[in-house]
């Protein structure tokens, strides 16, 4: 007899041998089955405000797998500005200076915007942008070639070349004030090189500024920080404004930024009487780079959200949360929700249309941690009422979760009616769907002559059996 068949006839008498075991317990055995689906949504609100760009959309994680619980807790970093000027402040160039090169420029209104290249390998390439006033230059060669030049502290630089109508090219040259130079060195500036001449040029740097600067308190600057100042026109009444109100401690990059942003000792005023008093630096970076203002922190003190933590006015603004949603929730029996809690709502979707789903079939007030467990895993009303319409009423959320959890469908709970069995009780179910007990394995099993009329027996078969 070939092995193969030896094997079959094996298995089948180890089944049948099974089978008569089970059937000669079965009024004794017991079957001990926990079955613990659980929920663990994780919601991680990351905001990351960029100055010159849209916020970044907020990043909703839920996990399935542990215990229901929601914990929201937004990240909010350090905003860091880089200010749009129109001079490169920060060219870092290896090898050839910025002395000479060509230009090519754009006349528009009463500006001329040039732009400096180097005339060098692509290695060593490299470009400046530089709006001027119209009126710096005296005169301009229209049509052909001539030379014009251009007078300042820092040095001169004289332009060779023409325009057509408004647009111009041709080559430059720049001396150096070897004067102006070493008084800058002389005041402490740091990390001035050969090529800082020309940016100081470009900004229009002058030594009555780097006095002004001095005189206020800023003393050892690096040489990208005074052009970087000089281009945003970081003047004395801006500096004394924000020392006039406390802020007399402001980093560089930071004052540079609030330049650049328009924020003005007013703003951050606007907030004293919200509350908000000594507001960081970098969170009134943040709230202007949001468009918070005192109006949209009164709207949620109007609202009973009064002193909202500055890291949760921050995620409610980065998440588009108004007034209006609060009050839906509120609206909807959920009144005075932690901002926390608020937040994962929203992350995650949860308005008040979702939750008026759930109270129309009669589940209100449900948990918070509930419902932010019921969307994460898209647990609708539907869903809940197709187990009411065969027969199970008032499911506690825990066996909602569980029945979602694990995939199973009224039609699982049909397929056992179909065998005779009815009345299963909501919580086995979740035994029978985890031990892989279905309506077709326990017909097969009849088929083979181990018949009960309680599933727990199919159960304690197909574990002890597998």
């Amino acid at each position: 007899m070939k092995s193969s068949i030896l094997l079959t006839r094996f298995r089948k008498c180890g089944l049948l041998i099974a089978i008569a075991l089970f059937t000669i317990g079965l009024a004794n055995a017991q079957v001990v089955t926990t079955v613990t689906p659980t929920v663990n949504p994780v919601v991680t609100s990351v905001v990351n405000p960029v100055i010159t760009a849209p916020v970044a959309p907020i990043v909703v994680t839920p996990v399935v797998n542990t215990v229901v619980t929601a914990n929201v807790d937004p990240v909010i970093p350090d905003v860091e500005v880089n200010p749009d000027v129109n001079v490169d402040v920060e060219v870092n160039i290896a090898g050839p200076d910025m002395n000479e090169g060509s230009w090519f420029a754009t006349i528009k209104g009463d500006k001329i915007r040039i732009e400096f290249r180097a005339d060098s390998d692509f290695e060593h390439n490299w470009n400046s942008n530089t709006d001027f006033k119209l009126s710096d230059f005296s005169s301009l060669p229209k049509g052909q070639k001539g030379e014009f030049s251009l007078k300042r502290e820092a040095g001169t630089i004289v332009f060779n070349g023409k325009f057509d109508d408004d647009m111009g090219y041709g080559t430059y040259k720049f001396t150096p004030d070897k004067a102006f130079n070493d008084y800058i060195k002389s005041t402490g500036v740091t990390n001035v090189s050969d090529r800082s001449a020309f940016q100081f040029f470009t900004v229009d740097l002058k030594k009555n500024y780097v006095e002004m600067l001095q005189s206020n308190g800023f003393k050892d600057l690096a040489a990208h920080n005074l052009i970087a100042m000089s281009a945003m026109n970081v003047d004395e009444p801006f500096i004394k404004g924000f020392k006039a109100i406390g802020y007399g401690d402001v980093p560089i990059h930071q004052l540079i930024a609030m330049k650049s942003m328009n924020i003005t000792p007013e703003y951050i005023k606007s907030f004293d009487q919200m509350g908000y008093s000594n507001v960081p630096v970098h969170d009134i970076i943040a709230f202007k780079s949001m468009n918070i203002d005192a109006a949209y922190v009164k709207s949620f003190s109007d609202a009973g959200y009064k002193n909202l933590p500055i890291h949760d006015l921050i995620s409610f603004k980065s998440m588009e949360i108004t007034p209006a949603f609060v009050k839906g929730l509120d609206e909807m029996g959920y009144k005075d929700v932690p901002a926390h809690d608020v937040i994962a709502f929203k992350s995650m979707d949860i308005t008040a249309g979702y939750i008026k789903g759930f109270n129309d079939i009669g589940y209100k007030n449900i948990a918070i941690h509930n419902l932010v467990a019921f969307k994460s895993m898209d647990v609708t009303p539907a869903f809940i009422k197709s187990f009411m319409d065969i027969g199970y009423k008032d499911i506690e959320a825990h066996n909602i979760i569980a029945l979602k959890s694990m995939d199973i469908k009224p039609s699982f709970v049909d397929g056992f009616k179909k065998l005779g069995f009815t009345d299963i009780p909501l919580n086995e179910l979740p035994a029978l769907k985890s031990s892989g007990v279905t309506p077709e394995y326990v017909a097969s099993m009849q088929q083979k002559g181990f018949k009960s009329d309680n599933l727990r027996k199919y159960i304690q078969l197909k574990n002890s059996f597998n």
